[in-house]
């Protein structure tokens, strides 16, 4: 915060993860309420260890036949108190700014698995760029685990947009669907959407009452 960085700009600057807890944390917690809805009981997911992801994490600990495969230590211990929910660590090298497990052992682990749907935070997304982060470890992962997904859920909150970071992830058309808040400037919002990217935009209101009327068609 000490100067100002062009808003487009590639960096490879990352805030620890107690900040990015904390930064923004009511609209993680709208997003997190609009994603639940697409987190059925009996589904295998993914759950990428980001902060936002992990508010969603949060909301699933009285779910029921859910397989989760994560690699954060976070939510895995967040979710080791769920008698409903099966947890499956990747091991790997841990990132310390970002609490996140990456490198050979965890992309070992993510190659032989199969999964109903894979929840991705973002750090960085642009509609005509595409989708980067600060580590290009993290980016690794994040391929590997669309690969392995029926459907991807993108969660990203308005300050991850108009952003580009140092690893590329993909394109936005990896994307099948995308949770933001009301504080997204509307024309990414069209511009996904024109991509084919299902965009939800969650507020106050709309995260209350959820998102159950819509029906997530997977990718066979």
């Amino acid at each position: 915060h000490g100067g100002a960085v062009s808003r487009t700009s590639s960096t490879s600057f990352q805030p620890t993860y107690d900040a990015l807890l904390r930064s923004e944390s009511e609209e993680k917690r709208q997003i997190a309420r609009v994603a639940e809805q697409f987190v059925l009981d009996g589904d295998t997911i993914f759950l990428e260890g980001s902060t936002t992801v992990f508010e969603l994490a949060r909301r699933l600990i009285h779910r029921n036949r859910l397989t989760v495969v994560t690699n954060s230590p976070t939510i895995v211990c967040e979710l080791q108190r769920s008698a409903g929910v099966s947890v499956m660590c990747t091991g790997g090298d841990l990132q310390k700014d970002t609490v996140y497990l990456s490198g050979e052992w965890a992309q070992r682990a993510l190659s032989e698995i199969r999964l109903d749907k894979a929840i991705l935070g973002v750090s960085a997304i642009d509609p005509h760029y595409g989708v980067s982060t600060s580590h290009h470890a993290e980016a690794q992962i994040t391929r590997m685990v669309s690969k392995a997904a029926k459907t991807r859920i993108a969660l990203a909150d308005h300050t991850k947009f108009g952003r580009q970071r140092f690893a590329f992830v993909g394109p936005v058309t990896d994307i099948d669907i995308l949770v933001t808040d009301s504080g997204t400037d509307p024309k990414y919002v069209q511009e996904l959407r024109d991509a084919g990217v299902q965009v939800f935009v969650a507020d106050g209101e709309q995260a209350a009452k959820g998102t159950n009327s819509r029906i997530i068609k997977q990718k066979s």
